[in-house]
């Protein structure tokens, strides 16, 4: 048993060299600029009254032409004022389009609601997000031309928009390591997965893996379902274009980020068959973590050896992302993220297994 958490702690510390080395030795891409094809922005909202509004003003600013863009939003059986929200928007602009959902259907109500969109689009490239976010105004522009000129699904950053509370602080490190670390595995060509608050692809290709159908019994995971399925046809690649970066609010609650990060872990048990190397990098990360909290916990000498190379490789990580990203990072939070993994993530990893979290019905 211990050999065997050894083992997997050390193939995990060689994954973070791997990410690092991958974000500082990323491929600089040239972006010609051009005329884009008509590009359909698609938006899953349910219940989003205080959010929608924010994000329909930025996507009605973007700087791309409008007669070759449009934005359909899918209103997932909303009971608040979403829909009238959505449909005022419609009302003022023609490239705005509004799909109202009244029932529950037999595929998990996101990607039902994602796949009414994109069958009722008709741009050639798809870019996604959510209805929480917040985008810049070069956002289309900078992921339709990466589509445009690779004929890849692109990855976008997205980051937490944070308040400076713990919690906040807590979730955007949390969130930039995990971005950081799919942008530095993508460089040397491990696809792992990227967040539906920011992609972009050709719709020809979300047709050619059948859509959503193979994982529609899925509650979450469309995001990774997306990357993995379209990079296995065209290849992946990450924007590391500001311009691109998407921000998110954060969870209010300590126990609503846990749900959250209890529902993207129980996606990870089905990436065993479609991407080993993606799923070698998931389980030694949580065997390395459980490694470290078996030694403290045996309060061995090994602990203090392997919580100061784990601090310092991945303080290594957000330290690049974080320039990369444009993404301050507190070095107290830090501490505390770091120092609190071999707790949280063990806790999130088994529970994520047995698929205990809630989801938005």
């Amino acid at each position: 048993m211990d050999l065997f958490l050894l083992l997997g702690t050390g193939v995990y510390f060689c994954f973070v060299v791997i990410i690092f080395s991958g974000l500082l030795f990323r491929k600089k891409l040239i972006r010609p600029e051009s005329n884009l094809p008509p590009i359909s922005v698609v938006i899953s909202a349910r219940n989003e009254e205080k959010n929608i509004s924010n994000l329909l003003n930025d996507l009605v600013n973007q700087s791309v032409d409008k007669n070759h863009l449009e934005i359909l939003v899918a209103n997932d059986r909303s009971d608040d004022s979403t829909g009238k929200i959505i449909d005022r928007f419609a009302s003022d602009y023609s490239f705005i389009k509004t799909i109202h959902i009244d029932k529950k259907h037999n595929m998990a109500p996101k990607k039902y609601a994602l796949t009414q969109a994109i069958d009722n689009s008709s741009g050639e490239i798809i870019i996604a997000t959510d209805a929480d976010c917040r985008v810049p105004r070069d956002w289309v522009k900078s992921m339709g031309l990466l589509v445009q000129s690779t004929g890849k699904i692109v990855i976008g950053y997205s980051k937490i928009d944070s308040s400076n509370t713990l919690i906040n602080e807590f979730q955007k490190i949390d969130f930039l390591g995990i971005m950081a670390a799919n942008g530095g595995l993508l460089t040397h060509g491990i696809v792992c997965s990227g967040s539906g608050q920011n992609l972009a692809y050709k719709k020809e290709d979300f047709y050619k893996i059948n859509g959503f159908e193979p994982v529609k019994d899925q509650i979450s995971g469309d995001d990774m379902y997306m990357v993995q399925a379209i990079s296995s046809l065209r290849g992946a690649i990450f924007n590391y274009d500001s311009n691109s970066f998407v921000s998110t609010l954060p969870k209010k609650s300590i126990k609503g980020y846990l749900n959250q990060r209890v529902r993207w872990s129980s996606n990870s048990k089905f990436t065993l068959r479609r991407n080993p190397l993606f799923f070698g990098f998931l389980l030694s990360a949580f065997l390395a973590n459980c490694c470290i909290l078996y030694s403290i916990i045996l309060s061995s000498d090994l602990s203090i050896f392997l919580i100061t190379i784990k601090f310092f490789l991945e303080a290594f990580v957000i330290f690049i992302g974080s320039r990369l990203f444009l993404t301050s990072v507190s070095i107290t939070a830090y501490i505390i993220w770091n120092l609190a993994q071999p707790i949280y993530i063990p806790i999130v990893g088994i529970s994520g297994l047995i698929d205990k979290y809630s989801w938005k019905e």
